[in-house]
């Protein structure tokens, strides 16, 4: 299965993770939620709060979003729009709202749980579903109507890189237990999926078996990823 570029994304509590540049103090994580989806992962550095305003990596973000921009010094051009650029713990990061806007979509938010949560990215310029949509559907072929899903707080941490093994472990610490996780990442223009949700075979059966009681659950996802969503149930 191959993605095209892709949209925005789904909640979680971000407390940082080993590949994304980390965040000075005097910047906060931020929740960003994509209907069931959340971004746990990002191959340049994950969303933070400065100034109250929104900040993301321009190329995650506009992959997500489906949305063709190219960049020049601290400047960003969308939908010939133009956006500026700023670092952010040695990053450069641009405002999320103005991306969505541009990309056709909409943002709500959430100032006392830090939660920007994006709707849209199936209509005009995108009726196929690309970006985040794209990765949507992947999920919802595999899942039914009903299913609980955890849009609560999440830390999450990846674990040490290994000599020759193309996977890192991630970890997300939620709140509340959970039944199943799903990670679906973007890497070399194609989706790949780990955890409850993958189908195997009887000779290849999936190896993972939902996540064990208690308040954390750990997959493997594409050390190369440009970004990586997961998909979460509570017991």
């Amino acid at each position: 299965m191959t993605a095209r570029r892709c949209f925005a994304v789904f909640a979680l509590f971000l407390l940082g993770a080993a590949q994304a540049t980390p965040l000075p103090l005097n910047h906060v994580p931020v929740v960003v939620r994509f209907e069931n989806l959340a971004w746990v992962n990002a191959l340049t550095a994950l969303p933070t709060l400065q100034g109250g305003r929104v900040f993301v990596p321009p190329a995650e973000a506009c992959d997500l979003l489906a949305l063709p921009c190219t960049t020049q010094g601290m400047t960003l051009t969308a939908a010939g729009q133009t956006v500026s650029l700023t670092r952010v713990g040695g990053a450069l990061m641009t405002p999320l709202a103005p991306l969505v806007q541009l990309a056709g979509q909409r943002i709500g938010w959430n100032p006392a749980a830090r939660v920007a949560t994006i709707y849209g990215g199936a209509g005009t310029g995108n009726p196929g579903g690309a970006g985040w949509r794209s990765a949507l559907n992947e999920i919802t072929a595999r899942t039914t109507p009903g299913a609980n899903i955890y849009a609560g707080p999440i830390s999450v941490s990846t674990g040490p890189r290994q000599s020759g093994v193309p996977t890192v472990p991630l970890t997300l610490n939620t709140e509340q237990p959970l039944s199943e996780l799903t990670l679906i990442s973007k890497a070399a223009n194609t989706l790949t999926l780990t955890g409850s949700l993958v189908t195997g075979t009887v000779d290849v059966p999936n190896p993972f078996q939902d996540c064990p009681p208690g308040p954390s659950c750990t997959l493997p996802t594409r050390r190369d990823a440009l970004w990586t969503l997961a998909y979460a149930t509570l017991r």
